[in-house]
């Protein structure tokens, strides 16, 4: 098949608001491409070209991708990154400067890309410059568009994976109804060109056959929220009752020797996490299982310490060096596989009963704190108890016979209750807009996110609290540039004080107070705010309420306050 053909389809669904045109649109593509491209196609409308569980991410910054069409076009680097300013969109820029006959097929431009994301090593940025510059020479101005921002990872098109699942039971069974034994293989596998190629070669029979492999990640199941905890009586009867850890969600597979680690996004993140390998090595029994758990820093004595802190040990380098620096353990509670059984479809306490059998808690992992009830009081004080323990709240579970692992889904089987959900423990801050960051995709050209701050009364200065990007509506985010355009400064003024690694694209006279919503206060090395030993305080999960004209910037939330909140 023309890469043409799928990126007309790409402009097609880009130009489309309504998601059943959207399904429609795809469906009846999909019975025109080649069997043999039917997987190819579903990854690439997904701006990827492998499962995510398998780790392979394009991601080339916009300067390679600049200098690949620099290249490609023979126009200069300088002019290119101006172009990218003004447009801020390298797909626009590509479209704008790319206009060859255009011959590339799909399978051509699938090598090209995994060639892209496979080169690693010395020289490789070369490589991935050389290789895109050479298939968009070859590309008509509409592929170069969606070939760079497929690479630079912001295709965005707005067919998410469901309707793609959706077009398929459309395409292949002629009827959307027959979407949900697509959508359970694709939870036991998920993998959108596995399921794609299936359902186009052999039908729905072959794809129901689909069952749970050890090293392919499960869809994570969800909990679903309610407005007051006695609505867990009307939902469940007998409830087992869980902390609700704020960690670092993983799911452990094993198979023989070898332990392979995945995050709620599928991503392999075993490197990062060794200590856990050896624990479920040392500590869980069983020649073959799937489990998953929740992973928190610790301290010497056993601590659960702030979730920031876990995020350090994100990452490729020094790895041993942050296992001795940041402790953790891993909280284990659900059971999904053993020894060549699927648990999915057992219930909780069978799972959690199973569980308990082939783990000998330790330092490092154990199984989370648990109560089994009816009794509401008992509950509550779980809830308050689990709040000292370090958590964020409880999941309460449901023990019923239908109480099966639903991969992927968010239920009333299990329900979270959080701190922030129980009245007086949300808190809103009033805080002085002093940076922005521009937006990418669909927000370029306006701020995607704020950069927030306290006042401190002592030290008459404004320091860093948080960076804001959600609550806003498409219209506020329009209006912000305007708005905020009379306090605009060439640099960061005086009386504020952020971190030497914080670099806002604009820089604002601290003029503008806005109502902030936030969860909790935490420390945080990105910001200053009570500032000590190179750590700040932060305001976690902030949401923007509404704009405070009725306030000076410094009657703004004191930095006094903020500590004592955070004590």
């Amino acid at each position: 098949m023309k890469f043409k053909r799928l990126c007309a389809v790409f402009q097609h669904i880009e130009a489309t608001t309504s998601g059943n045109k959207m399904r429609q649109i795809c469906a009846d593509f999909f019975k025109t491409v080649p069997k043999t491209d039917m997987g190819l196609v579903c990854h690439l409308m997904l701006g990827e070209i492998a499962p995510e569980y398998e780790g392979i991410p394009l991601g080339m910054a916009d300067k390679r991708v600049v200098k690949a069409i620099a290249k490609a076009a023979k126009k200069d680097e300088a002019k290119i990154k101006d172009l990218l300013k003004k447009k801020g969109d390298i797909g626009l820029v590509a479209e704008t400067l790319i206009a060859n006959k255009g011959a590339l097929e799909v399978k051509q431009v699938f090598t090209s890309l995994t060639k892209i994301a496979k080169s690693s090593g010395p020289g490789s940025q070369d490589l991935k410059t050389s290789e895109l510059a050479n298939i968009l020479k070859k590309s008509t101005s509409l592929e170069a568009k969606y070939l760079s921002r497929i690479v630079v990872g912001t295709l965005r098109l707005g067919a998410s994976r469901n309707t793609i699942l959706d077009a398929l039971a459309i395409a292949f069974t002629g009827s959307k109804a027959n979407k949900k034994q697509i959508e359970s293989a694709y939870i036991k596998n998920p993998d959108i060109g596995t399921i794609a190629e299936i359902i186009a070669k052999t039908g729905l029979k072959k794809v129901e056959k689909t069952v749970v492999v050890v090293f392919r990640p499960i869809r994570m199941m969800l909990c679903q929220r309610i407005k007051k905890l006695d609505e867990l009586k009307q939902r469940m009867e007998l409830i087992g009752v869980e902390d609700k850890m704020d960690g670092e969600r993983i799911q452990a597979h094993k198979q023989g020797n070898k332990i392979q680690l995945f995050s709620r996004r599928m991503e392999n993140i075993t490197s990062q996490f060794p200590d856990v390998v050896e624990a479920c090595r040392k500590n869980v029994k069983g020649n073959s299982y799937i489990i998953e758990g929740e992973v928190l820093p610790i301290d010497k004595k056993g601590k659960v310490l702030p979730f920031q802190l876990l995020m350090q040990r994100r990452r490729k380098y020094r790895v041993e060096e942050y296992v001795k620096k940041i402790p953790v353990t891993f909280f284990l509670f659900e059971l999904l596989y053993l020894n060549g059984k699927s648990y999915i479809n057992t219930t909780y306490t069978e799972r959690r009963k199973t569980l308990k059998k082939i783990v000998k808690s330790g330092k490092h992992i154990c199984l989370i704190k648990r109560i089994e009830t009816k009794d509401l009081k008992k509950i509550q004080n779980f809830f308050t108890e689990s709040l000292k323990r370090g958590s964020e709240g409880i999941v309460a579970k449901s023990c019923s016979k239908e109480s099966i692992y639903k991969p992927g889904a968010r239920g009333y089987e299990w329900i979270k209750w959080k701190k922030e959900y129980v009245a007086g423990m949300q808190d809103t801050f009033d805080l002085v807009v002093i940076g922005a960051f521009y937006g990418k995709g669909k927000r370029a050209n306006v701020y995607g996110s704020l950069l927030c701050a306290a006042y401190n009364i002592t030290k008459k200065r404004f320091e860093s609290f948080c960076k804001l990007g959600s609550g806003f509506t498409d219209k506020n985010l329009a209006k912000l540039p305007k708005k905020l355009k009379k306090y605009e400064t060439k640099a960061i003024p005086k009386n504020v004080l952020v971190h030497k690694t914080m670099k806002a694209d604009v820089w604002f006279k601290p003029v503008q107070v806005v109502e902030v919503l936030g969860a909790e206060v935490t420390r945080s090395p990105l910001h200053t705010t009570n500032i000590q030993s190179g750590k700040g305080l932060a305001l976690r999960f902030p949401r923007f309420v509404r704009y405070r004209p009725d306030k000076k910037p410094k009657q703004a939330t004191s930095v006094k306050e903020i500590k004592q909140l955070a004590k």
